[in-house]
């Protein structure tokens, strides 16, 4: 038998590790000229398709008081009273949104927000500027991914309607840092409609954050290194803790019958 003194250990040891994966995401509006990371971040808002473009990749989340919903290092006290957010059964996503985080007189750098956006490795880049957004705009030693997302063209409006943006369409690039694989299906661009945009922005941007995480873990794909998931990380506990804390079974010859065959359905004894 285990010792119940034992097990307020585990199950703290356990907490620790989400039972699902996490990922955070940073969110930029680059206004009509704007080329510097301050006038960037500064910015309180962004274009009316950029707004259609945050509603469709989430879902608005009250940060105050939040429990359910991974909140990426937010606080509702100091980055604002909501944010976006995307879950499922096995994955949350939490983004980092600039114009959503307040601008403080007091802080001119944007340090507040920096903190977080900074150190994000995925940055959706949402840029008006006309200009060609450069990879190292925000200076930060977390430069893994951006996907910048461009207007493009206005499509053909569709007969009794009068919605100039029913089939407006976005031009999407990806850039990586140097040294890092083309893991995604964009090539140099892609055209996507508004309305497909978020959808494949959002998955673009989870695929980038694993692909960065195992980049960055690898020490720039320079070194062999076992990437372990929050899954895996929290059966490799329950496994210690039975090898180290609980006692060997006691062997009295074999038993026949189901009890005989769970030793072969523990199918942790191959981890």
């Amino acid at each position: 038998m285990v010792d119940a003194a034992l097990l307020p250990a585990l199950f703290r040891s356990l907490d620790q590790i989400p039972v699902i994966d996490t990922h955070k995401v940073g969110i930029m509006y680059v206004a009509p000229g704007q080329t510097h990371e301050l006038d960037i971040l500064r910015n309180a808002h962004g274009s009316p398709a950029y707004t259609r473009f945050l509603e469709g990749i989430g879902r608005l989340i009250n940060l105050r008081g939040q429990v359910d919903v991974y909140a990426g290092g937010l606080s509702s006290d100091e980055d604002g009273e909501y944010a976006y957010a995307w879950w499922d059964d096995i994955g949350q996503v939490l983004y980092h949104t600039a114009t959503m985080m307040p601008s403080k007189p007091h802080d001119k750098y944007c340090v507040d927000k920096k903190r977080h956006i900074g150190n994000d490795y995925v940055r959706i880049v949402w840029n008006d500027s006309g200009i060609p957004y450069q990879f190292d705009t925000l200076a930060t030693q977390f430069q893994f991914v951006n996907i910048v997302i461009e207007p493009h063209s206005l499509g053909a409006i569709a007969a009794f309607s009068n919605n100039i943006h029913e089939n407006e369409y976005f031009k999407v690039t990806i850039q990586r840092a140097s040294g890092m694989s083309d893991f995604t299906p964009v090539g140099d661009f892609k055209l996507i409609s508004a309305e497909q945009l978020p959808l494949l922005v959002r998955q673009l941007s989870l695929l980038a954050d694993c692909f960065a995480s195992v980049f960055e873990r690898t020490e720039r794909d320079t070194k062999e290194v076992e990437v372990i998931t929050n899954w895996r990380a929290r059966l490799q506990k329950i496994t210690t803790f039975k090898r180290e804390k609980m006692p060997p079974p006691q062997t009295g010859g074999e038993i026949e019958g189901v009890i005989g065959q769970e030793a072969y359905r523990n199918f942790t004894a191959t981890f």
